[in-house]
Protein backbone atom coordinates (compact mmCIF):
# COMPACT_ATOMS: atom_id res chain seq x y z
CA UNK A 1 0.00 0.00 0.00
CA UNK A 2 1.48 3.25 -1.22
CA UNK A 3 1.50 6.58 0.64
CA UNK A 4 -1.50 7.58 -0.76
CA UNK A 5 -3.42 4.79 0.23
CA UNK A 6 -2.24 5.06 3.71
CA UNK A 7 -3.04 8.63 4.14
CA UNK A 8 -6.53 7.39 2.74
CA UNK A 9 -6.67 4.72 5.67
CA UNK A 10 -5.86 7.50 8.15
CA UNK A 11 -9.33 9.46 6.52
CA UNK A 12 -11.81 6.84 6.78
CA UNK A 13 -10.66 6.19 10.47
CA UNK A 14 -10.95 10.09 11.10
CA UNK A 15 -14.49 10.17 9.42
CA UNK A 16 -15.45 7.04 11.60
CA UNK A 17 -14.41 8.65 14.71
CA UNK A 18 -16.66 12.27 13.13
CA UNK A 19 -19.75 9.40 13.97
CA UNK A 20 -19.12 9.41 17.64
CA UNK A 21 -18.01 12.73 17.84
CA UNK A 22 -21.90 14.14 16.33
CA UNK A 23 -23.25 11.32 18.75
CA UNK A 24 -21.26 12.57 21.59
CA UNK A 25 -21.32 16.11 21.30
CA UNK A 26 -24.59 18.03 22.43
CA UNK A 27 -25.63 20.43 19.82
CA UNK A 28 -25.59 24.00 19.70
CA UNK A 29 -26.44 25.07 16.38
CA UNK A 30 -29.26 22.68 15.40
CA UNK A 31 -31.69 20.28 17.30
CA UNK A 32 -31.00 16.80 17.42
CA UNK A 33 -34.42 14.46 16.70
CA UNK A 34 -33.90 10.87 18.39
CA UNK A 35 -35.99 7.79 17.55
CA UNK A 36 -34.90 4.27 18.57
CA UNK A 37 -37.46 0.55 18.11
CA UNK A 38 -37.43 -1.95 16.34
CA UNK A 39 -38.67 -0.69 12.91
CA UNK A 40 -38.07 3.42 12.16
CA UNK A 41 -39.67 4.99 9.30
CA UNK A 42 -39.42 8.34 8.16
CA UNK A 43 -42.82 8.51 5.85
CA UNK A 44 -43.18 10.21 2.00
CA UNK A 45 -44.08 13.53 3.18
CA UNK A 46 -42.61 13.62 6.14
CA UNK A 47 -39.83 16.16 6.85
CA UNK A 48 -37.46 16.85 9.75
CA UNK A 49 -35.62 19.67 10.63
CA UNK A 50 -33.31 18.58 12.79
CA UNK A 51 -30.23 16.58 12.31
CA UNK A 52 -31.77 12.79 12.99
CA UNK A 53 -30.30 10.21 15.01
CA UNK A 54 -31.70 6.12 14.94
CA UNK A 55 -30.80 3.17 16.62
CA UNK A 56 -33.01 0.27 15.29
CA UNK A 57 -33.33 -3.18 14.14
CA UNK A 58 -34.16 -1.57 10.70
CA UNK A 59 -34.48 2.02 9.26
CA UNK A 60 -36.12 3.25 6.14
CA UNK A 61 -35.96 7.03 5.02
CA UNK A 62 -38.56 8.01 2.67
CA UNK A 63 -38.73 11.40 3.48
CA UNK A 64 -36.80 14.95 3.87
CA UNK A 65 -33.85 15.32 6.71
CA UNK A 66 -32.71 18.82 6.66
CA UNK A 67 -30.08 17.96 8.51
CA UNK A 68 -27.15 14.91 9.20
CA UNK A 69 -28.62 11.50 9.75
CA UNK A 70 -26.67 9.27 11.98
CA UNK A 71 -28.28 5.72 12.18
CA UNK A 72 -27.17 2.31 13.42
CA UNK A 73 -29.04 -0.49 12.27
CA UNK A 74 -29.16 -4.39 11.11
CA UNK A 75 -30.89 -2.78 7.61
CA UNK A 76 -30.72 0.94 6.52
CA UNK A 77 -32.69 1.96 3.45
CA UNK A 78 -32.47 5.07 2.38
CA UNK A 79 -35.10 6.32 -0.64
CA UNK A 80 -35.70 9.82 0.06
CA UNK A 81 -33.24 13.11 0.80
CA UNK A 82 -31.17 14.03 3.37
CA UNK A 83 -29.83 17.44 3.08
CA UNK A 84 -27.02 16.99 4.86
CA UNK A 85 -24.36 14.12 6.09
CA UNK A 86 -25.28 10.31 6.42
CA UNK A 87 -23.61 8.09 8.98
CA UNK A 88 -24.45 4.65 8.25
CA UNK A 89 -23.34 1.71 10.23
CA UNK A 90 -24.98 -1.61 10.33
CA UNK A 91 -25.37 -5.35 8.37
CA UNK A 92 -26.56 -3.56 5.29
CA UNK A 93 -26.88 -0.12 3.42
CA UNK A 94 -28.58 0.63 0.64
CA UNK A 95 -29.46 4.04 -0.92
CA UNK A 96 -31.68 4.76 -3.41
CA UNK A 97 -32.45 8.33 -2.63
CA UNK A 98 -30.21 11.50 -2.32
CA UNK A 99 -28.09 12.50 0.02
CA UNK A 100 -26.42 16.00 -0.95
CA UNK A 101 -23.58 16.03 0.99
CA UNK A 102 -21.12 13.39 2.36
CA UNK A 103 -21.89 9.89 3.08
CA UNK A 104 -19.79 8.05 5.67
CA UNK A 105 -20.86 4.11 5.84
CA UNK A 106 -19.68 0.98 7.35
CA UNK A 107 -21.74 -1.85 6.58
CA UNK A 108 -21.19 -5.79 5.19
CA UNK A 109 -23.69 -4.95 2.48
CA UNK A 110 -23.20 -1.42 0.42
CA UNK A 111 -25.63 -1.14 -2.35
CA UNK A 112 -26.59 2.24 -4.52
CA UNK A 113 -29.36 1.71 -6.37
CA UNK A 114 -30.28 3.12 -9.71
CA UNK A 115 -31.49 6.10 -8.27
CA UNK A 116 -28.83 7.03 -5.51
CA UNK A 117 -27.21 10.54 -5.55
CA UNK A 118 -24.57 11.60 -3.59
CA UNK A 119 -23.90 14.96 -3.63
CA UNK A 120 -20.11 14.63 -2.59
CA UNK A 121 -17.74 11.69 -1.54
CA UNK A 122 -18.61 8.68 -0.41
CA UNK A 123 -16.42 6.73 2.39
CA UNK A 124 -17.19 2.99 2.51
CA UNK A 125 -15.72 -0.24 4.97
CA UNK A 126 -17.30 -3.61 4.71
CA UNK A 127 -17.48 -6.72 2.70
CA UNK A 128 -19.15 -5.18 -0.42
CA UNK A 129 -19.89 -2.05 -2.09
CA UNK A 130 -22.10 -1.98 -5.36
CA UNK A 131 -23.25 0.45 -7.78
CA UNK A 132 -25.85 0.02 -10.29
CA UNK A 133 -26.18 1.68 -13.39
CA UNK A 134 -27.50 4.94 -13.25
CA UNK A 135 -25.98 5.75 -9.63
CA UNK A 136 -23.51 8.73 -8.89
CA UNK A 137 -21.37 10.14 -6.56
CA UNK A 138 -20.40 13.58 -7.38
CA UNK A 139 -17.30 13.52 -5.65
CA UNK A 140 -14.62 10.22 -4.93
CA UNK A 141 -15.12 7.36 -3.48
CA UNK A 142 -12.98 5.66 -1.05
CA UNK A 143 -13.09 2.00 -0.04
CA UNK A 144 -11.53 -0.10 2.00
CA UNK A 145 -12.99 -3.88 2.56
CA UNK A 146 -13.49 -7.15 0.38
CA UNK A 147 -14.79 -6.26 -3.36
CA UNK A 148 -16.42 -3.26 -5.41
CA UNK A 149 -19.10 -3.73 -8.05
CA UNK A 150 -18.88 0.22 -9.87
CA UNK A 151 -21.29 0.28 -12.86
CA UNK A 152 -22.44 3.95 -11.71
CA UNK A 153 -20.69 7.29 -12.05
CA UNK A 154 -17.83 8.54 -9.84
CA UNK A 155 -17.38 12.34 -10.78
CA UNK A 156 -14.01 12.16 -8.80
CA UNK A 157 -11.31 9.70 -8.02
CA UNK A 158 -11.66 6.35 -6.93
CA UNK A 159 -9.35 5.35 -4.09
CA UNK A 160 -9.74 1.35 -3.32
CA UNK A 161 -8.14 -1.61 -0.61
CA UNK A 162 -9.18 -4.94 -1.13
CA UNK A 163 -9.56 -8.02 -2.88
CA UNK A 164 -11.47 -7.46 -6.13
CA UNK A 165 -12.51 -4.21 -7.96
CA UNK A 166 -15.31 -4.69 -10.99
CA UNK A 167 -15.16 -1.52 -13.25
CA UNK A 168 -18.17 -1.28 -15.62
CA UNK A 169 -19.14 2.56 -15.40
CA UNK A 170 -17.90 6.01 -15.90
CA UNK A 171 -14.58 7.49 -13.16
CA UNK A 172 -14.48 11.02 -13.91
CA UNK A 173 -10.61 11.10 -12.82
CA UNK A 174 -7.90 8.62 -11.56
CA UNK A 175 -8.62 5.10 -10.11
CA UNK A 176 -5.77 4.27 -7.61
CA UNK A 177 -6.43 0.40 -6.31
CA UNK A 178 -4.53 -1.91 -4.50
CA UNK A 179 -6.38 -5.48 -5.36
CA UNK A 180 -5.63 -8.98 -4.22
CA UNK A 181 -5.67 -10.94 -7.74
CA UNK A 182 -5.07 -14.62 -5.68
CA UNK A 183 -8.15 -14.85 -3.39
CA UNK A 184 -11.62 -15.16 -5.20
CA UNK A 185 -14.08 -13.67 -2.48
CA UNK A 186 -16.76 -15.82 -2.50
CA UNK A 187 -17.93 -16.04 0.44
CA UNK A 188 -19.53 -12.93 -0.28
CA UNK A 189 -22.45 -14.75 -1.98
CA UNK A 190 -23.06 -16.22 1.70
CA UNK A 191 -23.87 -13.08 3.03
CA UNK A 192 -27.03 -12.99 4.57
CA UNK A 193 -29.24 -10.09 5.82
CA UNK A 194 -32.41 -9.12 6.13
CA UNK A 195 -34.24 -7.22 3.44
CA UNK A 196 -31.13 -7.09 1.77
CA UNK A 197 -30.43 -8.95 -1.55
CA UNK A 198 -27.14 -10.46 -1.47
CA UNK A 199 -24.07 -9.09 -3.08
CA UNK A 200 -22.95 -10.44 -6.55
CA UNK A 201 -19.15 -11.72 -6.56
CA UNK A 202 -16.64 -9.98 -8.54
CA UNK A 203 -13.53 -11.87 -9.91
CA UNK A 204 -10.17 -11.75 -7.93
CA UNK A 205 -8.15 -8.60 -8.16
CA UNK A 206 -8.81 -5.88 -10.79
CA UNK A 207 -11.07 -6.04 -13.82
CA UNK A 208 -11.86 -3.45 -16.30
CA UNK A 209 -14.96 -4.20 -18.48
CA UNK A 210 -15.32 -2.71 -22.15
CA UNK A 211 -17.72 -0.57 -20.78
CA UNK A 212 -15.79 1.32 -17.97
CA UNK A 213 -14.47 4.82 -18.81
CA UNK A 214 -11.73 6.29 -16.60
CA UNK A 215 -10.67 10.22 -17.58
CA UNK A 216 -7.72 10.10 -15.73
CA UNK A 217 -5.27 7.69 -14.78
CA UNK A 218 -5.09 4.29 -13.86
CA UNK A 219 -2.72 3.22 -10.95
CA UNK A 220 -2.72 -0.04 -9.21
CA UNK A 221 -1.16 -2.29 -7.27
CA UNK A 222 -1.44 -6.29 -7.29
CA UNK A 223 0.06 -9.68 -8.45
CA UNK A 224 -0.25 -9.87 -11.45
CA UNK A 225 -0.73 -7.13 -14.19
CA UNK A 226 -4.15 -6.39 -16.33
CA UNK A 227 -4.92 -4.92 -20.04
CA UNK A 228 -7.57 -2.80 -19.69
CA UNK A 229 -9.56 -2.68 -23.03
CA UNK A 230 -8.83 -0.13 -25.91
CA UNK A 231 -10.37 3.20 -25.08
CA UNK A 232 -11.43 2.67 -21.47
CA UNK A 233 -8.45 4.80 -19.97
CA UNK A 234 -7.91 8.05 -21.19
CA UNK A 235 -4.54 8.57 -19.21
CA UNK A 236 -2.15 6.63 -18.14
CA UNK A 237 -1.95 3.11 -16.83
CA UNK A 238 0.22 2.25 -13.98
CA UNK A 239 1.36 -1.31 -12.36
CA UNK A 240 3.12 -2.43 -9.60
CA UNK A 241 3.61 -5.74 -8.72
CA UNK A 242 3.39 -7.37 -5.17
CA UNK A 243 4.97 -10.48 -4.30
CA UNK A 244 4.22 -12.63 -1.42
CA UNK A 245 7.06 -14.29 0.41
CA UNK A 246 6.72 -15.78 3.34
CA UNK A 247 9.14 -14.90 6.21
CA UNK A 248 12.04 -16.99 6.56
CA UNK A 249 12.10 -19.59 9.98
CA UNK A 250 13.19 -18.05 13.16
CA UNK A 251 17.07 -19.29 13.43
CA UNK A 252 18.57 -20.37 17.09
CA UNK A 253 19.72 -16.85 17.68
CA UNK A 254 16.34 -15.01 17.03
CA UNK A 255 14.66 -17.63 19.58
CA UNK A 256 17.18 -17.16 22.06
CA UNK A 257 16.83 -13.53 21.75
CA UNK A 258 13.35 -14.01 22.01
CA UNK A 259 14.01 -16.04 25.64
CA UNK A 260 15.92 -13.17 26.62
CA UNK A 261 13.53 -10.33 26.24
CA UNK A 262 10.69 -12.21 27.59
CA UNK A 263 12.60 -12.76 30.91
CA UNK A 264 14.48 -9.44 30.63
CA UNK A 265 10.74 -8.03 30.84
CA UNK A 266 9.22 -10.45 33.27
CA UNK A 267 12.33 -10.11 35.64
CA UNK A 268 11.84 -5.66 35.91
CA UNK A 269 8.66 -6.05 35.90
CA UNK A 270 8.86 -8.77 39.45
CA UNK A 271 12.12 -6.77 40.57
CA UNK A 272 8.93 -3.55 40.53
CA UNK A 273 6.55 -5.38 42.45
CA UNK A 274 8.64 -7.02 44.93
CA UNK A 275 9.80 -3.41 45.74
CA UNK A 276 6.60 -1.62 45.53
CA UNK A 277 4.25 -3.93 46.95
CA UNK A 278 6.10 -7.13 48.67
CA UNK A 279 3.31 -7.93 50.83
CA UNK A 280 1.29 -8.15 48.03
CA UNK A 281 3.64 -10.66 45.96
CA UNK A 282 4.38 -12.66 49.29
CA UNK A 283 0.28 -12.81 50.08
CA UNK A 284 -0.43 -14.20 46.72
CA UNK A 285 2.50 -16.68 46.56
CA UNK A 286 1.18 -18.00 50.14
CA UNK A 287 -1.96 -18.55 48.10
CA UNK A 288 -0.27 -20.54 45.69
CA UNK A 289 1.81 -22.44 47.82
CA UNK A 290 -1.25 -23.26 50.22
CA UNK A 291 -3.81 -23.60 47.49
CA UNK A 292 -2.29 -24.60 44.49
CA UNK A 293 -5.12 -26.79 42.87
CA UNK A 294 -8.17 -24.62 43.88
CA UNK A 295 -6.12 -21.41 42.57
CA UNK A 296 -6.21 -23.33 39.03
CA UNK A 297 -10.15 -23.71 39.93
CA UNK A 298 -10.04 -19.91 40.87
CA UNK A 299 -7.89 -18.94 37.23
CA UNK A 300 -10.56 -20.23 35.37
CA UNK A 301 -13.63 -18.06 37.43
CA UNK A 302 -11.31 -15.04 37.23
CA UNK A 303 -11.31 -15.20 33.62
CA UNK A 304 -14.78 -15.82 33.19
CA UNK A 305 -15.82 -12.67 35.76
CA UNK A 306 -13.10 -10.29 34.08
CA UNK A 307 -15.28 -11.20 30.67
CA UNK A 308 -19.09 -10.51 32.52
CA UNK A 309 -17.36 -7.67 33.79
CA UNK A 310 -16.53 -6.48 30.36
CA UNK A 311 -20.02 -7.02 29.18
CA UNK A 312 -21.59 -5.19 32.45
CA UNK A 313 -19.46 -2.17 31.29
CA UNK A 314 -20.84 -1.56 28.21
CA UNK A 315 -24.55 -2.67 28.86
CA UNK A 316 -24.55 -0.52 31.50
CA UNK A 317 -23.10 2.18 29.66
CA UNK A 318 -25.56 1.81 26.76
CA UNK A 319 -28.68 1.49 29.15
CA UNK A 320 -27.43 4.82 30.77
CA UNK A 321 -26.66 6.57 27.39
CA UNK A 322 -30.50 5.63 26.54
CA UNK A 323 -31.86 6.36 29.24
CA UNK A 324 -30.12 10.33 29.47
CA UNK A 325 -30.52 10.62 25.90
CA UNK A 326 -34.55 9.39 25.60
CA UNK A 327 -34.71 12.56 28.55
CA UNK A 328 -31.93 15.12 26.03
CA UNK A 329 -29.57 15.11 28.54
CA UNK A 330 -26.84 14.64 25.47
CA UNK A 331 -24.16 16.83 27.46
CA UNK A 332 -24.21 13.89 30.56
CA UNK A 333 -24.88 11.48 28.15
CA UNK A 334 -21.68 12.30 26.22
CA UNK A 335 -19.98 12.06 29.78
CA UNK A 336 -21.74 8.67 30.79
CA UNK A 337 -20.05 6.90 27.24
CA UNK A 338 -16.63 8.54 27.84
CA UNK A 339 -16.48 7.29 31.57
CA UNK A 340 -17.82 3.91 30.32
CA UNK A 341 -15.13 3.30 27.64
CA UNK A 342 -12.32 4.68 30.30
CA UNK A 343 -13.37 2.12 32.36
CA UNK A 344 -13.46 -0.33 29.78
CA UNK A 345 -10.02 0.13 28.46
CA UNK A 346 -8.56 0.30 32.11
CA UNK A 347 -10.20 -2.89 32.51
CA UNK A 348 -8.64 -4.27 29.21
CA UNK A 349 -5.50 -3.17 30.26
CA UNK A 350 -5.58 -4.66 33.79
CA UNK A 351 -6.09 -7.84 31.95
CA UNK A 352 -3.43 -8.03 29.74
CA UNK A 353 -1.14 -6.36 32.51
CA UNK A 354 -2.35 -9.37 34.99
CA UNK A 355 -2.26 -12.10 32.37
CA UNK A 356 1.28 -11.28 30.35
CA UNK A 357 3.22 -10.75 33.36
CA UNK A 358 2.18 -10.39 36.65
CA UNK A 359 0.26 -13.92 37.07
CA UNK A 360 3.58 -15.20 35.57
CA UNK A 361 5.50 -13.17 38.06
CA UNK A 362 3.92 -14.97 40.70
CA UNK A 363 3.78 -18.52 39.78
CA UNK A 364 8.02 -17.85 38.62
CA UNK A 365 8.61 -16.70 41.86
CA UNK A 366 7.14 -19.56 43.66
CA UNK A 367 8.38 -21.92 41.62
CA UNK A 368 11.67 -20.48 42.26
CA UNK A 369 11.60 -20.29 45.96
CA UNK A 370 10.58 -23.76 46.75
CA UNK A 371 13.54 -25.27 44.30
CA UNK A 372 16.13 -22.53 46.44
CA UNK A 373 14.51 -24.51 49.52
CA UNK A 374 15.77 -27.48 48.84
CA UNK A 375 18.75 -26.46 47.16
CA UNK A 376 19.85 -22.85 49.16
CA UNK A 377 17.66 -21.66 51.32
CA UNK A 378 19.38 -18.83 52.67
CA UNK A 379 19.40 -17.47 48.75
CA UNK A 380 15.52 -17.32 49.32
CA UNK A 381 15.40 -14.42 52.01
CA UNK A 382 16.96 -12.52 48.74
CA UNK A 383 14.05 -11.94 46.41
CA UNK A 384 15.66 -11.22 43.16
CA UNK A 385 17.27 -15.08 43.65
CA UNK A 386 14.23 -17.15 43.58
CA UNK A 387 12.63 -14.41 40.80
CA UNK A 388 15.40 -15.28 38.59
CA UNK A 389 15.65 -18.46 39.33
CA UNK A 390 11.19 -19.13 38.44
CA UNK A 391 11.05 -16.78 35.56
CA UNK A 392 14.48 -18.23 33.52
CA UNK A 393 12.95 -22.20 34.10
CA UNK A 394 9.07 -20.93 33.53
CA UNK A 395 10.17 -18.86 29.66
CA UNK A 396 12.66 -21.90 29.13
CA UNK A 397 9.45 -24.36 29.58
CA UNK A 398 6.90 -22.43 27.96
CA UNK A 399 8.64 -22.23 24.97
CA UNK A 400 9.51 -25.95 24.65
CA UNK A 401 7.59 -27.12 21.28
CA UNK A 402 4.99 -29.55 22.79
CA UNK A 403 4.31 -28.71 25.82
CA UNK A 404 4.98 -24.83 26.23
CA UNK A 405 1.29 -23.64 25.33
CA UNK A 406 0.30 -25.89 28.32
CA UNK A 407 2.65 -24.94 31.04
CA UNK A 408 1.81 -21.17 29.73
CA UNK A 409 -1.88 -21.84 30.55
CA UNK A 410 -1.63 -23.94 33.64
CA UNK A 411 0.68 -20.74 35.05
CA UNK A 412 -1.66 -18.07 33.77
CA UNK A 413 -4.45 -19.60 35.40
CA UNK A 414 -2.92 -20.22 38.76
CA UNK A 415 -1.44 -16.85 39.04
CA UNK A 416 -5.04 -15.36 38.21
CA UNK A 417 -5.99 -17.64 40.76
CA UNK A 418 -3.82 -16.75 43.51
CA UNK A 419 -4.90 -13.28 42.83
CA UNK A 420 -8.31 -13.81 43.17
CA UNK A 421 -8.17 -15.41 46.36
CA UNK A 422 -6.17 -13.09 47.78
CA UNK A 423 -8.35 -10.15 46.51
CA UNK A 424 -11.23 -12.15 48.08
CA UNK A 425 -10.05 -12.76 51.39
CA UNK A 426 -8.94 -9.46 51.89
CA UNK A 427 -12.55 -8.02 51.30
CA UNK A 428 -13.61 -10.43 53.95
CA UNK A 429 -15.28 -7.85 56.66
CA UNK A 430 -13.44 -7.98 60.13
CA UNK A 431 -15.29 -7.93 62.83
CA UNK A 432 -16.23 -4.89 64.69
CA UNK A 433 -15.57 -4.68 68.19
CA UNK A 434 -18.77 -3.23 70.10
CA UNK A 435 -18.57 -0.25 73.00
CA UNK A 436 -20.52 0.00 75.24
CA UNK A 437 -21.85 3.55 76.13
CA UNK A 438 -22.55 3.84 79.65
CA UNK A 439 -25.83 5.42 79.85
Amino acid sequence: MNLKQSRTNRLVLLAMAAVFLLVLTPSTVAAIDRRTGEQVVIDTGETITDNLIVTATTVTINGRVIGDVVTMAQAVEINGVIEGDLFALGGGVVVNGTVTDDVLVGAAIIRLDPQARIGNNLWGSGASIEMLPGSQIDGSLFFIGGQALLAGTVERDVVFSGNSLLLRGAIGRNVEASVDAETEPAWISQLRVEGIASPPVAPAGLTVDREARIGGDLVYTSQTPVTPPPGTVAGQVRFTEVTRTSPPPPTLVDRILDLIRRFAGLFLLGLILVRLTPHLLRGTTDELKTRPVASLGWGIVSILAIALAFLAVILLTIAASVVLGSVRLNGLMGIVVAAGFLVGMALILLTILAIAYVAQIVVGFEVGRQILLRLRPAWVERPFAPLALGLLLLVVMTAAPAIGWMVSIVAVLCGLGALWMLGRKSLVRQPVPVVALAG
